[in-house]
């Protein structure tokens, strides 16, 4: 419970990735729930095949993104923090967008309803991007224009990233 509360003061603003123990086991629980919320979001519109590589995609393009960037800045040692603090902020993120996503789709046809929907979305996804560049800003001790642009340059990888994967899964 202490790491959940810790996740939802990342994404509220009030610590960083350094807050997060370093530990092996809970990394790779929270990776692995990142996988799942991932794999269960992508469902809502997608086949389950195509949910498992986006997924699988999703946490390669995060960890090989982070690594590289914690490297070339020498941070390399707050990897597993810092890969914590984005799984599950994101994690987080993902089941408060998971709702939303769903109700979008029941309500699709009913215009008013689909636009307040959708703008919820578009505030959830924004949010999910001053996180990410928040984590980015602590865990290299950036400035914030050059986190929110690591933050854009990550977003547009994973996008090219996933539509390769879903060309090639589809």
């Amino acid at each position: 419970m202490k790491v959940i509360q810790r996740l939802i003061d990342i994404c509220l603003f009030r610590s960083g990735p350094e807050s997060l123990p370093a530990n092996n086991q809970l990394m790779q629980l929270v990776l692995s729930t990142y996988f799942v919320i991932s794999v269960v979001v992508n469902q809502i519109d997608m086949s389950l095949r195509i949910s498992l590589w986006i997924g699988l995609t999703d946490l390669i393009v995060l960890m090989t993104f982070l690594y590289v960037l914690l490297r070339m800045n020498n941070f390399l040692p707050r990897y597993q923090q810092t890969l914590m603090a984005l799984a599950g902020a994101g994690s987080l993120l993902g089941i408060l967008a998971m709702p939303l996503l769903w109700a979008f789709h029941q309500f699709a046809e009913q215009s008013d309803t689909a636009n307040f929907i959708l703008l919820a979305l578009m505030l959830v996804m924004l949010w999910s991007l001053m996180v990410t560049a928040h984590i980015f800003r602590y865990s290299i001790e950036t400035s914030a224009p050059k986190a929110v642009a690591l933050t854009i340059l990550y977003v547009f990888l994973a996008i090219i990233t996933n539509g390769l994967v879903m060309s090639g899964v589809a």
